[in-house]
């Protein structure tokens, strides 16, 4: 009955080391696939980074100018009045 007990522990607890490698090659391929894809979406992300930045820049500068042409109409429209 012991023998048969041992034998019992012994081959639950070979299932046990089994799966635990198991259990950690997968954990290290799936470390692996993220990687590789964290890389990629990095890059996406500071694409969509540089190009945001460049658009706010862009309508900062635009709307810079359309307020200093709302300016000089303005001032325009005070000096000049328009007739009634």
């Amino acid at each position: 009955m012991a023998d048969a007990t041992e034998q019992t522990r012994t081959s639950i607890e070979a299932m046990g080391d089994r799966l635990s490698n198991q259990l950690r090659d997968m954990q290290t391929e799936l470390l692996k696939a993220l990687l590789s894809w964290q890389d990629r979406v990095r890059i996406r992300f500071r694409e969509l980074e540089v190009n945001t930045v460049d658009s706010v820049q862009s309508l900062k500068l635009r709307m810079d100018l359309m307020e200093r042409r709302l300016g000089e109409i303005e001032k325009k429209l005070l000096l000049k009045p328009p007739a009634a």
